[in-house]
């Protein structure tokens, strides 16, 4: 069954980490959020890469910063 964004090559995704679930992927993160919220507390937003067509969808847990 196809999910929202499913041909996006990034973006906001919807997730559920534990067992894994990819639940959509969004230009928005308002749009993102609102699907997580109606998923319920299992689920999160995270920006990210996503594989189009497929369930892949890499990001990092936290933005990665250079110190000068």
């Amino acid at each position: 069954m196809p999910i929202p964004g499913e041909m996006l090559k990034g973006g906001w995704g919807v997730l559920r980490l534990q067992p894994w679930h990819l639940a959509g992927v969004f230009t928005s993160s308002a749009e993102a959020e609102s699907l997580a919220h109606r998923l319920g507390p299992a689920y999160t937003v995270k920006y990210g890469e996503h594989t189009p067509g497929s369930s892949d969808f890499s990001f990092t847990s936290s933005p990665s910063s250079s110190t000068v």
